[in-house]
């Protein structure tokens, strides 16, 4: 083995800079592949973390997972890099309750995001990457145990959790409750085929039930519910001399909304959502390297909602989407202690049905990673994006757009962007015990209900070992968000605040504490667009008992208020409260 030179040691930092700045947590919520290039440039963060990893596994062969508590910083620490795909969990803790899910009250959606299929659509980045399921485990135990099946390595991770929602439709006037069962199979394996071919999958996959009210759940029948979390991927690895190629297939079946003010369950249904793509990550020379990834993806929606408080859009033509990339980075370091680089590509877009309207997308623009000194790490971003839409026809014979019983046929949105982005990603470890991070920008993606929404951001994200045992996070965030035009176009603002508290009493028993407050304010652009005010207060508290290394039970209340402050006729009747316990045991194979 070679010695690590003062160089080789920065051209090290400036490696994980590129591959890692965002793996931290620190960008903003994810938004769409093809569409934001906050999105783009992740993809291309954890494609450059995902090969790393490749390589340091082909090197050592499987990976264990274990870990090890930590009295000294008070914190378990990993034996190990962390699992391919996996972001830093420092914020995690505090920001899940804020992250919406079909069955919470939680409502913390954003703007920017709303149109997005690959992941949830909250306020703050996906704990996993692109090439991981979103499966977050009980954050002071998250190794994962590998078993050997001949040349085959396999971790196998097991949930079943059970919850009584007070709630579950969400509703001041008729709460309906119910039991819930959620089973999921976690699987990370791979196989290396040659010493240069990997043969892997990692999925979270599984199947909800509905005791007492079967029809409340999102899609299906209620008896089973299938889920196959985002980021589930079997992917074929190649290193084909300085090129690391990675042909993928990721999919997933979960609920969607219908937008970003979804306080009824009537807007929440199934999606089932497919990406192919080839990634390649060429090191052309020690100052140059050159990544592309071209992705065919499709999103179908799995039921119509059900008509009620909301506008009797079919979703099926809403949401139902095709869309064929091409994107790259081309970055540039010649001395190891900076990396300049540019970035683009162009996106086909082809909506199911005659709702939205088709279009062409393109970004192109620059980044710069600057770290400053061994503890903080600057990443900059900006460029100029272009959505070329096909527009709404007016009826025949007619100057107005289409409409049947004055209800519009189609968004009426005849908009097309051509505009500035701009992203700034700050991370400082100021200590061992505390850490934050920073994130904010300008940029514009796709939305359901108008051709596109540009939003305007800002992130942070503090974590702090108070005592031994402890982790203090705390996270805020602000949006403001314009629709690009149309019958249902909405402007709106939104900000929150996250705060959790964790303590490990014993090598055998967690405690944990959080709070989220929420405000979100929108007003009707559109003819047809719903506007109100509300704000949302949540609590939760957890409580964490290991039973062994490998398996663990959790007891978790949630407790959910929303009021509702303003809004249009028959809005305003939407407050409502939700209870949630949840009982749940992992267990790491």
């Amino acid at each position: 083995m070679t010695a690590c030179t003062p160089h080789s040691h920065r051209s090290l930092l400036i490696a994980i800079a590129l591959g890692g700045v965002q793996l931290m947590g620190l960008s903003s919520a994810l938004a769409q592949y093809g569409a934001s290039p906050t999105q783009t440039g992740l993809f291309f963060d954890d494609l450059r973390a995902r090969q790393k990893a490749e390589r340091a596994a082909t090197n050592s062969g499987t990976r264990d997972g274990d870990v090890t508590y930590d009295y000294k910083s008070g914190v378990y620490r990993s034996n190990e890099e962390e699992g391919m795909g996996q972001r830093s969990t420092d914020y995690q803790a505090a920001r899940e309750i804020a992250r919406p899910s079909v069955r919470s009250g939680g409502a913390a959606y954003s703007a920017r995001t709303v149109g997005d299929y690959t992941n949830y659509a909250g306020q703050y980045t996906s704990p996993t990457g692109f090439f991981a399921p979103t499966y977050v485990s009980d954050p002071f135990l998250n190794g994962r145990r590998n078993v050997k099946v001949g040349p085959i390595n396999v971790g196998f991770g097991l949930y079943q959790g059970f919850e009584y929602n007070d709630n579950v439709n969400r509703s001041g006037t008729n709460p309906q409750s119910d039991v819930i069962s959620t089973t999921l199979l976690n699987i990370d394996a791979n196989y290396q085929v040659t010493q240069n071919n990997r043969l892997s999958i990692s999925t979270a996959i599984g199947f909800d039930h509905y005791f007492d009210n079967p029809d409340l759940a999102p899609y299906g029948g209620g008896d089973f519910v299938l889920n196959v979390l985002p980021g589930s991927t079997i992917a074929f690895d190649i290193k084909a001399g300085p090129v690391f190629i990675t042909v993928y297939n990721r999919t997933s079946v979960r609920p969607a909304v219908r937008n970003d003010f979804a306080l009824t369950q009537n807007q929440v249904f199934g999606v089932f959502q497919n990406d192919t793509g080839v990634a390649a990550n060429w090191r052309i020379n020690s100052d140059w390297t050159l990544a592309l990834n071209y992705m065919h993806s499709f999103a179908d929606p799995l039921e119509e909602a059900e008509e009620g408080t909301v506008d009797a859009v079919n979703d099926s033509q809403n949401f139902g989407r095709t869309t064929d990339s091409l994107h790259g980075s081309l970055s540039y370091s010649p001395t190891g202690s900076w990396v300049a680089g540019v970035e683009g590509g162009i996106t086909s877009l082809l909506y199911n049905g005659g709702f939205n309207n088709d279009g062409t997308l393109s970004n192109f623009g620059s980044f710069f990673v600057l770290p400053v000194g061994d503890t903080t790490y600057i990443r900059l971003a900006a460029g100029y994006q272009n959505f070329d839409f096909e527009d709404v026809r007016f009826a025949k014979g007619s100057t107005q757009f289409p409409r049947i019983g004055g209800i519009p046929l189609t968004n009426e949105d005849n908009n097309d962007l051509s505009d500035f982005y701009y992203g700034v990603t700050i991370s400082n470890q100021l200590n061992s015990r505390v850490s934050q991070s920073l994130s904010f920008g300008h940029e514009s993606s796709l939305n359901v209900t108008s051709n596109f929404i540009t939003s305007d951001y800002i992130n942070y994200g503090l974590s702090v070992i108070a005592w031994k045992g402890s982790r203090i996070s705390l996270s805020g965030y602000y949006e403001d968000a314009e629709a690009s035009g149309g019958a249902y176009a909405q402007d709106l603002s939104q900000y929150g605040l996250d705060f959790h508290v964790a303590h490990r009493l014993s090598s055998k028993i967690s405690l944990g504490a959080g709070y989220h407050f929420g405000r979100t304010n929108s007003n009707a652009a559109g003819e047809f667009a719903s506007f109100g005010n509300f704000d949302q207060h949540a609590f939760n508290f957890d409580l964490t008992y290991v039973l062994s290394p490998k398996c663990n039970v959790s007891l978790g209340y949630r407790y959910y208020i929303t009021d509702v402050t303003s809004g249009a006729p028959g809005f305003n009747n939407q407050d409502f409260e939700q209870n949630r316990v949840i009982l749940g045991v992992n267990y790491n194979f």
